[in-house]
């Protein structure tokens, strides 16, 4: 029965209801307010969520890796780059020095609505989906540029949703707090560009090798076409990445004129630049590595870190010339032999005088291939080398370049212990001069004035010239003036470089100046140098080895045509040197054989085709070609006029007044035999000094050692000279030197010399000399009447002697009196 419709409608309300159908399953739960209040719900959490991203999430500092550096190395002008340090190899740049065309690409490139967008692009992201959807290649990235630099800049690679989140919070926040220009110029400073390098800077000069500032047009495309992936898109690295790039770098320019930055006539216009090929560099390879390597060591030394060298950025200034440089390496690739050279090391160091800055240096070929440092590390027997000192050590204590001493072989006092000769055996006299001992390397003159003068005493003038106290074999030892220690290149420079200064010791460096990458000076070198020998000794010195260059055993250094002071060296067919200098420039060259540690342990003998491998051969020619080459453009200088230092009348030397010589034998110890030997020579000066010398040696000495020394020589030299001096001078100085060694007990020994060392058996080893008394405690007994062998140089020689200058001499080892010497004069 059907309901009736009352007035108030009720029952048609009824069937209303009941003719609707009814929700079941999802539709139940799900209908459109659920679906509006849930998107609502949803949106406000997001909104609130990312509220919370922006409250939580702060800007990071700089990651260490975006903001490493290289450390750049300069030659001494501060401009020419002798190379770098990195972890990566990166050189940051100001945003004034990137082209404005390259920023341009790279927008087109990477992100075209980069000036408009807040960080991020939803029309971006969509669009990189679609295009790779379609597997267009040449298609940008989804992320814009903000968001590349924030990632590169601020955090990690890692591929996770967290990550992605801070990415794009990071971003607006940038790009409210930071100009678009800063973060374009952040951007390119820190994006990868393939072949090792970091930011367009670097980029720049490995693809093009020029300055990111002097990228065209062309090479800006390039770039910001490469940029994208650079195992992709490097031109140089197959067909098929040459085909990719050729089309990325059209769409790059279609981009530029889409964006309006260049016209489709300039477009159309600009072609593929070329590229250069990848250079596979090693930041130490060949043979400027070995430099680097030393500023490296200098800078931690300095106090810096590994990571402020690795990554700091800094600027260093050294103090290599690269013009000298490249002469070093010339010298020694054009000069060295090259028959029977198996494992023959070359060492070359130059080192400005008064200053100490370390001008070249040749180590090695290549420092990878060879990491010791043949002109550091290498520390071969010096030589004669080091007679220079030990006669700036006899000019210091009383001696004078006149003051004379055996120069026969063999010279074999008892006391010496093994004999020590010549070259080749050679006899010179007697009595030679010790200009003449050092004009011609005369080994056993410099022997008989060191077991005189005390080996302490030459030691103390070798280490006080740059030679390390430490140095091995530096010993008191009489043979210590044939360069029984072991010495590097760079050492033997730095004290050749003293008496090139004077007497002025600075110690060597090679870092002049550090600045950080802004250009601010953090570190700059104080010269400081040290008198350590009185003007008048260096000029002495330096004379006797200009006359060794002139008519001595290093006239090798002739070849340069200008001032130069030089000696040579060798020991015992191990090693050979040639060191010398000009008043700008003090070099060593040391050529051995034997590999690291193993340097100067086998024989030269045969290297070059040569006998005897001699200092003034090979050396001396890598010497004068590098220091022609060096110095060329430089002014010639002239060295001081020699300052003519007279021996002390007590030292029983050689010395002249007006143009006679004399030899003075007062240094007995007896009190009363002191007082004549001064009123002699004012009384008959020219005439004692031709006979006394060419007579009395060869007939009394044997009979009358022990008996006449304190009695004799206040009678003799007033009875004898007078008789003979104007029958035989020319004869008996000429004669007698050449026939004393054939008549000495010592000749019996017999034996080959070899070098300029002689034998050192039972000496280096702390071995006792005949006498019993300890080689190294040897001070031969005073000095005894000698023929005169008169120097080229004398008082009219022009070179301005000047006689009565104050000097303090050093003090010198006391003397046994003469009674005590044992072997004939």
């Amino acid at each position: 029965m059907s309901e009736e419709t009352g007035a108030d409608g009720a029952t048609r309300g009824a069937k209303y209801r009941a003719a609707r159908p009814k929700r079941t399953g999802w539709r139940r739960v799900f209908n459109w307010k659920t679906v509006g209040f849930t998107v609502l719900g949803l949106f406000l959490l997001l909104v609130a969520g990312i509220g919370a991203a922006f409250a939580l999430i702060d800007v990071p500092k700089p990651n260490d890796f975006s903001t490493s550096e290289s450390t750049i190395v300069y030659f001494a002008d501060g401009e020419t780059e002798l190379g770098r340090f990195s972890a990566e190899n990166r050189e940051i740049v100001s945003s004034e020095e990137i082209p404005d065309t390259l920023e341009q690409a790279v927008v087109a490139a990477e992100d075209r609505s980069f000036y408009e967008n807040s960080g991020f692009s939803i029309t971006g992201m969509t669009r990189a989906a679609w295009d790779t959807l379609r597997g267009d290649p040449a298609a940008g990235g989804g992320s814009t540029i903000t968001q590349q630099y924030v990632k590169n800049y601020y955090l990690t690679q890692d591929r996770t949703i967290t990550r992605k989140l801070r990415e794009l919070v990071i971003s607006v926040k940038i790009d409210q707090e930071v100009d678009k220009d800063q973060i374009m110029a952040d951007y390119l400073n820190t994006i990868w560009f393939g072949r090792g390098t970091y930011g367009v800077q670097t980029a720049s000069r490995a693809y093009f090798g020029v300055d990111v500032a002097d990228a065209n047009l062309a090479q800006s495309v390039a770039l910001a076409s490469i940029l994208r992936s650079p195992t992709l898109y490097d031109p140089t690295l197959g067909a098929e990445n040459a085909e990719r790039f050729e089309q990325r770098f059209q769409y790059v320019l279609d981009g530029m004129v889409e964006t309006g930055a260049i016209d489709r006539a300039t477009a159309d216009s600009t072609r593929i630049p070329e590229i250069l090929p990848e250079r596979q560099e090693n930041t130490y390879g060949g043979p400027n590595g070995y430099l680097l390597m030393m500023v490296r060591e200098e800078l931690l030394d300095l106090g810096y870190d590994e990571a402020e060298v690795q990554t700091g950025g800094l600027r260093v200034t050294t103090s290599f010339d690269r013009q000298a440089q490249q002469a070093a390496v010339e010298a020694v690739q054009e000069e060295r032999p090259t028959e029977n050279a198996e494992r023959v090391h070359v060492g070359l160091a130059a080192v400005r005088p008064d200053d100490g800055g370390v001008v070249a240096v040749y180590g090695g070929p290549d420092a990878v291939d060879q990491s010791f440092n043949d002109a550091v590390d290498a520390k071969p027997h010096a030589g004669s080398t080091v007679k220079p000192f030990t006669l700036a050590a006899a000019l210091e204590n009383g001696y004078s370049l006149d003051s004379t001493f055996d120069g026969n072989t063999p010279f074999d006092p008892p006391e010496l212990g093994p004999p020590v000769g010549n070259q080749g055996d050679a006899d010179y006299g007697s009595a030679v001069t010790l200009e003449t001992a050092t004009e011609n390397s005369i080994n056993t003159a410099f022997v008989d004035l060191t077991m005189e003068m005390g080996s302490d005493t030459a030691i103390d003038a070798m280490t006080r010239a740059g030679i390390p106290e430490n140095a091995p074999s530096l010993e008191a030892n009489p043979r210590v003036t044939l360069g029984i220690a072991g010495v590097s290149a760079l050492e033997m420079a730095n004290s050749y470089a003293t008496l090139a200064a004077q007497g002025m010791r600075a110690d060597t460096y090679t870092v002049r100046q550090v600045a950080d990458s802004g250009g601010s000076v953090e570190y700059e070198r104080d010269i400081a140098p040290e008198r350590v020998f009185e003007e008048d000794v260096t000029a002495d010195v330096t004379h006797a080895l200009t006359e060794t260059v002139d008519s001595g055993t290093a006239d090798a250094a002739q070849e340069l045509d200008r001032p130069a002071a030089a000696k040579t060296g060798t020991h015992e067919e191990l090693t050979a040197w040639f060191s010398g200098y000009t008043p700008q420039l003090a070099t060593a060259v040391t050529y051995f054989r034997g590999d690291g540690p193993d340097a100067g342990t086998e024989k030269l003998i045969g290297v070059g085709g040569m006998d005897h491998f001699s200092g003034g051969g090979y050396p001396g020619d890598t010497w004068a070609a590098f220091m022609e080459a060096a110095l060329e453009g430089e002014p010639e200088e002239e060295f001081p006029e020699p300052a003519d230092i007279e021996a002390e009348e007590d030292t029983g030397d050689t010395y002249y007044d007006d143009d006679t010589y004399y030899d003075d034998d007062t240094d007995s110890g007896d009190e009363g035999s002191d007082e004549e030997p001064t009123e002699e020579p004012t009384e008959e000066p020219t005439e004692e000094p031709t006979q006394e010398p060419t007579e009395e040696p060869t007939q009394e000495p044997t009979q009358e050692p022990t008996e006449e020394p304190t009695q004799e020589p206040t009678e003799e030299p007033t009875q004898e000279p007078t008789e003979e001096p104007t029958e035989e001078p020319t004869e008996e100085p000429t004669q007698e030197p050449t026939d004393e060694p054939t008549q000495d007990p010592g000749d019996e020994t017999g034996g080959q010399w070899g070098s300029e060392t002689g034998d050192q058996t039972g000496t280096e080893s702390g071995g006792t000399s005949g006498t019993g008394t300890p080689a190294s405690d040897v001070v031969r007994a005073g000095p005894v009447s000698r023929p005169v062998v008169r120097s080229p140089r004398g008082p009219s020689s022009g070179h301005g002697r000047r006689s009565g200058r104050p000097r303090q001499p050093r003090p010198r080892p006391s003397r046994v009196p003469p009674a005590a010497a044992s072997r004939p004069s």
